[in-house]
């Protein structure tokens, strides 16, 4: 675990990476907007069909007269952040680091693309238990996708004390066999 000089230095890392990120994010947030609604158009429902504006989607549904918009603003933050976190988690050797975030990346793509799949079957009768999963859910899934892909280091002995553990129970379970090389 950490003292709370490292944790305050890693706390101000993310902030400052989190900085760096939003100064550049303008310039990728349409292209992000596009990919997002390219994936979610690929395994929406035949009755939903959404389209890219800037850093918007556009919610065109089967049967209604207005279509419904959703920023994704919101949902790329969650990517900045995620990233911004494993960048910033210490321990990491830069391989490791270059793994978890594409991973984190992918997972929170994912997420991304699910949340816009709830957001847009719901587009005209937002229900407010779809809005709360949403919205909690964009801000809370990339903190629990680092926490999963960095727990390792933030208890590093829980691992070993567990596989310790298991390794002398099995040597009093099983004992060696005299006739074991």
């Amino acid at each position: 675990m950490l003292d709370q000089r490292k944790l305050l230095f890693f706390v101000v890392k993310v902030f400052a990476l989190i900085l760096i990120f939003s100064s550049f994010w303008p310039f990728v947030a349409p292209g992000y907007t596009r990919l997002l609604v390219a994936a979610s158009n690929g395994v929406a429902p035949s009755n939903i069909n959404m389209a890219a504006v800037d850093s918007s989607i556009i919610i065109h549904v089967e049967g209604q007269w207005t279509p419904a918009s959703l920023r994704s603003l919101p949902f790329q933050a969650g990517l900045l952040l995620v990233v911004a976190l494993v960048i910033a988690t210490p321990g990491l050797k830069v391989r490791q680091r270059l793994k978890c975030v594409v991973a984190a990346a992918i997972v929170t793509f994912g997420l991304h693309v699910a949340s816009v799949l709830i957001m847009s079957s719901h587009a005209q009768a937002m229900r407010p238990l779809v809005v709360l999963f949403a919205s909690v859910g964009i801000d809370l899934f990339p903190v629990l996708v680092w926490a999963a892909l960095s727990a390792k280091y933030w208890w590093p002995s829980r691992g070993a004390s567990s596989r310790l553990r298991l390794t002398q129970e099995m040597r009093t379970t099983y004992p060696p066999s005299e006739a074991s090389p």
